[in-house]
């Protein structure tokens, strides 16, 4: 038997003369309900001429007392934990998921509406409506059977809720904990719509509100997990009410099921929840944080390396190396020493910048409010710098030239290094691979005005804990991502992949890399806002 066949028993066929409606419940203040109107207004040609959409506003307790008993009557099992919720036809959508398939078939559902006595309200609304949108409001009829109500189902639509009975005689004091979500608005959650209920009708009732954003509810969660043996999963429990002796995660609590849990709880009980938070708690809490914290930057310092080391300043430069030492027909033997030579004094000098670093922002950032001021500088610095990478890579997509990029080196330091390039190769012999070691130290030097971009804000995370011996670990792992595609130029070069094939490679990638910088530089800001509100 389908879920809405009571529903249909109750159903009477429209009149000639009815306009076909279907109901809308949200709040006037969720942006999803202003989107539903918006989109009705655009395209009611798809609905029969003169449909009207009746907005119910459920921020008044007898709307959405309404919701309620429509969503007992259609049998719905689960719920919708958020707004907005619309019938159409005999069904509910929850989602604007579920709004979105239904929309092409609303011509078809709107004949399927309900138009039974608990309706004939809504009826006359659409009727007398002036426009295509209305907005009605449920008025409760006595609680007593009228004469007109052809079955319970449509009682249970003009009585009030039977909780009230059940739960007034008991006016002992109860508790709840209320751990909301910040995925959904005030405005469209609905477990605090049925905590109010629950508050008019259990005289006493005192719930305990904590966001889960905050460091006090991510306390209140892992107590709840403690309490009733939950430490070990990671899911996120948000939204859940909790009473001592259980609780309800991930979908609504109603009055109902509520009021029944709570008639067994001794009032003199103390919760679990309502203890003061101990240092202890918080110390746990931060240290969660920072193992967190911790894997999140070891992923972000590779990935940056790697991308660092791709970037066009870098990749440039190597590709030149190669291509001149293989015009000047030298060995391959000898052009895969120097280019290992030449990575090992990038290597070495980047190593060296970043301990030196490492130590200045180390001790800049031992006072708490220069270090979220130096924290929050950084953020700033990789959001601007990700917009910058973006527009370069648009900027490039469109004309194919490097010069209408911003964001790497201007063509005079391109040309010194080339000229040190030149000055270098013509060393002979042996003398050529620690010379080569130096050119990779001045050639990084000078690059550094663009690789810099990407290591500063590196090298602050990296000492987030300050400078021991796991931040120097770290700045090895990064240095070496650096090099990595240094070494596969170089390799490449080895097996006889000549320079016009790799420029030809790296002009054809400029556009990716640059994405590849834009979403590095995405992370980067969030992990260094991360670490300025950690700080704070």
């Amino acid at each position: 038997m389908k879920k809405w066949f009571g529903v249909c028993l109750l159903c009477l066929l429209a009149t000639a003369q009815a306009r076909p409606w279907l109901l809308l419940f949200g709040s006037t203040n969720c942006d999803q309900c202003a989107e539903v109107k918006a989109r009705w207004m655009e395209e009611r040609e798809l609905t029969d001429e003169g449909a009207v959409l009746v907005f119910v506003n459920v921020d008044n307790e007898n709307n959405y007392r309404f919701l309620k008993w429509l969503e007992k009557a259609l049998k719905v099992e689960r719920p919708s934990i958020t707004l907005p919720v619309m019938l159409a036809g005999n069904r509910m959508l929850e989602s604007m998921a579920e709004f979105e398939e239904a929309w092409p078939k609303l011509d078809e559902l709107l004949k399927l509406t309900p138009r039974g006595t608990a309706f004939q309200t809504v009826q006359q609304a659409a009727d007398q409506a002036e426009d295509v949108i209305v907005e009605w409001d449920y008025a409760p009829a006595p609680a007593r059977r009228p004469p007109e109500a052809s079955s319970s189902a449509e009682q249970a639509a003009t009585q009030e809720e039977p909780v009230a009975d059940a739960t007034k005689a008991n006016t002992a004091p109860k508790r709840l904990l209320y751990v909301e979500t910040a995925e959904n608005c005030q405005h469209c959650e609905r477990q605090s719509r049925e905590l109010d209920l629950l508050a008019r009708e259990m005289p006493g009732l005192e719930v305990t509100r904590f966001e889960v954003t905050t460091p006090e509810g991510q306390i209140m969660l892992a107590r709840v997990k403690r309490h009733f043996n939950l430490a070990t999963t990671d899911e996120n429990l948000a939204p859940i009410v909790v009473w001592n002796g259980g609780f309800v995660s991930g979908r609504i609590a109603t009055v109902e099921e509520l009021a029944g849990a709570l008639k067994g709880q001794e009032a003199s009980e103390t919760p679990f929840w309502e203890k003061d938070i101990t240092e202890e708690e918080r110390e746990e809490l931060h240290e969660e944080q920072r193992a967190y914290l911790k894997n999140v930057t070891v992923w972000t310092i590779l990935g940056g390396g790697l991308v660092d080391g791709i970037n066009p300043c870098t990749f440039a430069t190597s590709i030149f190396l190669i291509g001149y030492l293989l015009y000047l027909k030298r060995r391959r033997h000898f052009v895969l020493a120097v280019g290992l030579c030449f990575c090992a004094g990038v290597f070495v000098s980047y190593l060296l910048f970043g301990v030196g670093l490492s130590f200045i922002g180390d001790f800049l950032t031992r006072f708490r409010i220069l270090k979220v001021l130096i924290y929050g500088f950084f953020a700033l610095v990789g959001f601007v710098f990700a917009v910058l990478h973006l527009r370069d890579a648009i900027r490039y997509r469109r004309s194919g030239k490097a010069t209408d990029m911003s964001m790497g080196l201007d063509t005079q330091t391109h040309r010194k290094i080339h000229d040190r390039i030149h000055s270098w190769s013509k060393m002979t012999g042996w003398l050529a691979l620690p010379g080569a070691v130096v050119l990779g130290c001045v050639v990084s030097s000078m690059e550094f005005v663009c690789t810099g971009q990407v290591y500063l804000p590196m090298i602050m995370a990296i000492i987030a804990e300050g400078f021991d011996w796991r931040a120097f670990q770290l700045l090895l792992l990064y240095n070496l991502a650096f090099i990595l595609p240094l070494i596969g130029v170089t390799l490449l070069a080895y097996f006889g992949v000549g320079a016009n094939k790799l420029t030809k490679f790296a002009k054809d990638n400029v556009f990716q890399t640059k994405l590849l910088m834009t979403v590095l530089f995405l992370v980067l800001g969030g992990v260094m806002l991360a670490f300025a509100w950690r700080a704070w």
